[in-house]
């Protein structure tokens, strides 16, 4: 491709103009996303494909000084380590630029956490709207807050719950109930479910995603039997104690762990369970907060000779891709991201065109569960001894 003279080196919008032969209003438009329905498809194509040639890429500078807009939405998000923020952070990015907005990452891991200083570049760079990614504390109240009296309108994506911002997120209520239901319809009678702990913290200011994988085990216990909340050292001391005496009811326990290893993703499941098994006896099943963690349950049980599931049930959450190869076979349950994403792209996109209108505190979108081999165990309690909970089982079975 020939291209025109250009003093500056850099490629211009009157560059583009020139090799598609129409005006620099068509090609603004066009790259703009602006009234394009004006112009035929062929056009739209060409301009497009001419601005990729040259890597055209506009002054933001100068279309803020010409429109007073930065046509920036912030995509600040946490937890990009666990896959389901990593599916919520692309989905996210992919739906921005459908509708024509760039977008902004900013990764809270690398920002070290400084939320002040955060707040303090979005501000600088006159972004118009923000999407927040799996909040977490650091992100409080008093931030939101700042950002608004900023006039930058705020969306809570897939984390927890802040005062003058809505929240669109999954509903992990259900999901862990009816995975926990089918646990115990399966033949399993004691089962753990590992959290982090928030000690000294009402469960009424927990986490949203805490309280609700809670209630849903809670609700199920409870229906089936007994449940009962203890913290790490106190589930160890007592352990015995509950194997003794479970008889024939059906029993389920959350254990609290260290919610500093759950902040520095330092193996909590991995740790309990060793000791766990290391110790004896098994629970029947192990419900883990998601599929990272009942990753983390599984490698502790093939270290200490443990069968999945013949002779331990587990479950997950998210989906994760690991956990769909047939070794693991994790049971789980998948969030609705697209769902989710559009949603939260929709609440903003409406505050952004009329910042009064009246807007949902709180949407909420159910997870689907999937059923795998992982929490496969009816058929592994009836042929394991009673008299021996460690010792593991040999017959084969079918998924529930």
């Amino acid at each position: 491709m020939s291209k025109p003279p250009n003093p500056t080196g850099h490629p211009t919008l009157q560059m583009v103009a020139d090799l598609a032969k129409v005006s620099r209003e068509t090609v603004s438009h066009i790259l703009g996303g602006k009234r394009t329905d004006r112009y035929r498809e062929s056009t739209r194509r060409r301009v497009e494909q001419i601005a990729r040639d040259l890597n055209y890429r506009p002054h933001r500078g100068a279309q803020m000084m010409k429109s007073g807009r930065s046509n920036l939405i912030a995509i600040v998000h946490f937890g990009a380590g666990i896959e389901a923020a990593r599916k919520t952070n692309q989905t996210l990015a992919r739906l921005l630029q459908k509708t024509g907005y760039d977008y902004l990452a900013v990764d809270m891991n690398w920002h070290d956490g400084n939320v002040d200083r955060t707040i303090a570049e979005l501000i600088r760079s006159r972004v118009e709207g923000i999407l927040i990614s799996h909040i977490q504390a650091t992100f409080e109240d008093e931030h939101i807050d700042d950002l608004l009296r900023a006039g930058i309108p705020v969306v809570l994506v897939n984390g927890e719950r802040r005062c003058n911002a809505p929240l669109v997120s999954n509903n992990a209520t259900d999901a862990v109930e009816t995975m926990t239901d089918q646990l115990f319809a399966s033949g399993n009678r004691l089962i753990l479910q590992l959290m982090e702990g928030f000690s000294g913290l009402p469960t009424s200011q927990r986490p949203l995603s805490w309280s609700q994988r809670v209630t849903g085990f809670q609700r199920a216990c409870r229906r089936h039997g007994t449940w009962t909340l203890l913290q790490e050292e106190e589930f160890f001391s007592s352990w015995p104690r509950w194997v003794a005496e479970r008889g024939s009811g059906h029993w389920g326990l959350t254990v609290e762990q260290d919610a500093k290893l759950y902040a520095a993703v330092d193996k909590p499941v991995y740790h309990l369970c060793s000791r766990l098994f290391s110790q004896g006896p098994l629970p029947d099943a192990i419900v883990c907060r998601n599929d990272f963690y009942a990753m983390e349950a599984i490698a502790a049980g093939l270290e200490h000779g443990i069968a999945i599931p013949q002779d331990l049930a587990i479950t997950g959450y998210d989906n994760d891709r690991i956990g769909t190869f047939p070794a693991f076979g994790i049971t789980t349950a998948e969030q609705d991201i697209e769902k989710i994403c559009a949603e939260a792209m929709r609440l903003l996109l409406q505050r952004l065109k009329d910042p009064q209108a009246p807007m949902a505190k709180e949407v909420l979108f159910p997870s689907h569960v999937i059923l795998r081999t992982s929490s496969a165990a009816e058929a592994a309690r009836n042929t394991r001894p009673t008299d021996n909970p460690r010792q593991k089982s040999t017959g084969k079975q079918k998924p529930v």
